[in-house]
């Protein structure tokens, strides 16, 4: 009884030792900042107006280095890029641009101080914006020094 008991302590001391060095890992450090990191900003106008509230994701096309960057618009439509160490910009290079809009079924917005899973939020976004495949996805962006501008017009349909 003895032998069983301390086999089942030590699989539950294994099992807490990789979920503590997967919980380790998972921590990580911010990704490396860049030497040159170019600023990107911008509106975006959904059906025509400027909209708050939409992330603008710059994912790394064909041969650019780098992790991207993302930006979410104010109430203006206006955005600019942060890379993934959250210094402003991003690496130079030819990017995949994507859209994301989380919102209430029925269009309404997520309520203050809540979390979108919360209230079953849903993509209000059409799929042509919001995946990265490069077939599906039109949208590309070319950045280059000493910075640029980056207007996006994006319907809901």
């Amino acid at each position: 009884m003895k032998e069983k008991y301390m086999l089942k302590l030590s699989g539950y001391f294994a099992i807490v030792i990789l979920l503590t060095g997967m919980v380790a890992g998972c921590g990580g450090q911010s990704a490396e900042v860049p030497d040159a990191l170019i600023p990107v900003t911008g509106t975006v106008k959904l059906d025509g107006k400027p909209a708050a509230n939409i992330s603008v994701l710059f994912n790394p096309g064909k041969g650019t280095g780098g992790t991207g960057g993302y930006g979410v618009t104010d109430s203006e439509g206006k955005y600019s890029v942060t890379h993934r160490s959250n210094q402003p910009g991003i690496e130079a290079g030819e990017y995949i641009v994507t859209f994301s809009k989380m919102g209430l079924p029925d269009g309404s917005p997520i309520p203050e101080g809540k979390d979108a899973a919360d209230v079953g939020a849903v993509q209000l976004l059409p799929d042509k914006y919001t995946n990265p495949n490069r077939e599906l996805n039109l949208t590309m962006a070319t950045v280059k020094a000493p910075g640029v501008t980056l207007d996006y017009e994006i319907t809901t349909k």
